[in-house]
């Protein structure tokens, strides 16, 4: 019996070169989706916000700043920490935001050449809000185990350490890494009296968290980027497609 004579179009395959570049094209997709989700999840995991309502920081920071604390991260020498401290040692329950001036088993004094001193070396504490000076009292103290000598920058309204005594270090609620003031983030630092007296190393930390807003950005930027070039890929080859379509089949019958 004789059988229809037409053409039957085979579909073309794709190009090796077209398949390598779809595959690298999700990767980096992928890639950048990750790097998104990271960069929003684990700032709110690992870091904190507070409001400072008052002066007892400045001019480190100001009333109406918004700080960022880090939990779990090991407190140095000239830290800025916020504090949770129970009635029983500030009279007030509540957190603060202080310096961590001394550590457990450090020798913490005032004022010896006009200065407050760590283990016997003075600080040359720059940081200290204009006209205040180092301390309102007069004190020598050794810290024991598990306990912090912190004091505020404008030490002349600050309640700290210089009206409580030490305070435990288990009230550490985390370590100030970063300060919104009007929209502007700055990365607190370890005070460079501190690292000059070797009371504390070069401080490396803060620019981890500087790098999670550049992080975010430059992960929407690139998802962006991806999304046009896939989309605009995509109707063009769309575009070249409809303009190949196949005409359709004609059938032929041939005489007996």
């Amino acid at each position: 019996m004789p059988q229809p004579d037409y053409a039957t179009r085979v579909p073309p395959t794709l190009p090796p070169k077209r398949h390598t570049g779809r595959i690298v094209f999700w990767v980096m997709f992928g890639l950048a989706a990750v790097l998104l989700v990271t960069s929003i999840v684990i700032p709110i995991v690992t870091i904190k916000p507070y409001s400072t309502p008052t002066m007892s920081m400045a001019n480190t920071i100001l009333p109406g700043d918004e700080i960022f604390a880090a939990s779990g991260s090991g407190i140095r020498r000239g830290d800025v920490v916020v504090l949770h401290l129970p009635v029983a040692v500030s009279g007030i329950n509540g957190d603060f935001v202080k310096r961590a001036i001394g550590l457990p088993g450090d020798h913490v004094a005032c004022c010896a050449g006009g200065h407050v001193t760590v283990n016997g070396k003075p600080l040359d504490e720059s940081y200290l809000y204009p006209g205040d000076p180092p301390s309102r009292i007069t004190f020598s103290v050794r810290l024991g185990h598990g306990q912090l000598w912190v004091m505020g920058d404008h030490r002349k309204i600050s309640f700290d350490s210089q009206d409580w005594g030490p305070v435990p270090a288990s009230d550490v609620i985390g370590r100030v890494v970063l300060v919104n003031h009007d929209f502007k983030l700055t990365a607190l630092q370890t005070p460079p009296t501190f690292v000059t007296d070797g009371l504390a190393p070069v401080d490396t930390r803060s620019g981890v968290y500087l790098a999670w807003p550049a992080l975010t950005i430059v992960s929407v930027l690139a998802l962006l980027v991806l999304a046009i070039t896939g989309i605009t890929r995509f109707m063009i080859r769309r575009r070249r497609s409809s303009k190949n379509l196949p005409l359709p089949p004609a059938a032929f019958t041939s005489s007996s």
